[in-house]
């Protein structure tokens, strides 16, 4: 990639992915959005965020990329959204958060997990449009730094911190929790093998994948598959390196997670892996 970036926001648009904002070298948030084309690999720079964020949510609306809050400094409220190659701020969300994850089902986009500033937030809020906001339930268990995504109309939350501070690194959870947008009903459904945070999840072949994170600070390779009929958990495989904080993107049928780190800002990655599963 152009640069170095972590914990960015990452989505799909048509058959091509976006990394918006992330942490850049020097521990400090950017706003440059970056483009990647699957078919020919191809990536070139994209514009610029309207305000520099990292730790942000973000998601797909109606064909536009949004950007959820965030931290620049501290916790922001700010929505800002992507299209047609140039970016404003689009809204706020009802308060401050960052350390949070987004998905789209149904036209709606979903906020979950987080942090305020002060303490984790449970609400899961909805919005179809960027700019008005609804609290469409609550998380069974407030997570920082989840790996979320949406399946079959549910939404699914795994992993993250429980700290309000993140350098409490044995504060994690193994716990695989399921959002029903329908019910605002949220229960945990599964544990993964170990207490994991700041990974990436997606889906494939109707299946659910967490790939990446940390385990208590330390950077992972291994890739687990929840089957989402029994919330049976195995090992998929494992990434050509240990990557956590990465943006993740699936376009085109093929999933890639670009840029994250090995363990902090100063091991900060430029690269992007092309995500492949045997079945």
């Amino acid at each position: 990639m152009p640069h170095a970036v972590s914990r960015p926001v990452a989505v799909a648009l048509g058959n091509r992915c976006l990394l918006l904002g992330g942490l850049a070298p020097g521990d400090v948030s950017t706003a440059a959005v970056t483009s990647l084309d699957p078919p020919t690999r191809a990536i070139r720079p994209a514009g610029q965020l309207a305000a520099a964020v990292h730790d942000a949510a973000g998601a797909v609306i109606h064909g536009k990329g949004f950007v959820f809050g965030g931290g620049a400094g501290s916790s922001v409220s700010t929505v800002q959204v992507w299209s047609g190659g140039s970016t404003h701020i689009a809204g706020h969300l009802p308060s401050p958060r960052s350390d949070a994850a987004a998905a789209t089902s149904g036209g709606t986009a979903y906020v979950l997990g987080g942090y305020d500033g002060r303490q984790l937030t449970a609400s899961v809020l909805a919005t179809a449009d960027g700019a008005r906001f609804g609290t469409a339930g609550r998380l069974a268990q407030p997570v920082r730094y989840p790996a979320v995504t949406a399946l079959r109309g549910q939404l699914w939350v795994a992993g993250g911190l429980l700290g309000a501070t993140e350098s409490n690194a044995g504060a994690q959870t193994s716990d695989v929790q399921r959002f029903d947008p329908a019910t605002g009903h949220s229960s945990v459904v599964a544990h993964l093998p170990v207490r994991l945070a700041h990974a990436a999840a997606f889906v494939e072949g109707g299946q659910l994948y967490v790939a990446g994170g940390k385990v208590n600070g330390t950077p992972q390779t291994s890739i687990y598959r929840i089957d989402p009929s029994n919330g049976k958990v195995t090992v998929a495989g494992k990434l050509p390196g240990p990557r956590a904080d990465a943006g993740v993107c699936t376009a085109n049928g093929t999933t890639w997670l670009l840029g994250g780190e090995l363990g902090g800002a100063s091991a900060l990655l430029d690269t992007v892996v092309k995500v492949s599963i045997r079945r």
